[in-house]
């Protein structure tokens, strides 16, 4: 999971952004999940892209905990 990327996208309401998840590698980034975080709560929900479902189901829980705890740097996810 050290290859993971979250941008923070668009502004969906007062108190939730909008979050991509990209996988970096070879020098390319694949988006391999979309969602949100709530910036009051600070509750974290992705959604796994279909064609990544396979690949990264188990990864859900970690994604999101690492987003929620802020453990990322330079929007790199830090597990």
């Amino acid at each position: 999971m050290e290859n993971l990327l979250v941008y923070f996208r668009d502004q969906i309401d007062s108190e939730s952004r909008a979050i991509s998840v990209f996988r970096y590698s070879s020098g390319k980034s694949i988006c391999i999940a979309t969602g949100s975080l709530n910036l009051c709560s600070n509750m974290a929900h992705i959604n796994i892209l279909p064609e990544h479902q396979a690949s990264c189901e188990d990864m859900e829980f970690d994604i999101e905990k690492a987003i929620e705890e802020r453990n990322i740097i330079h929007n790199r996810i830090l597990i």
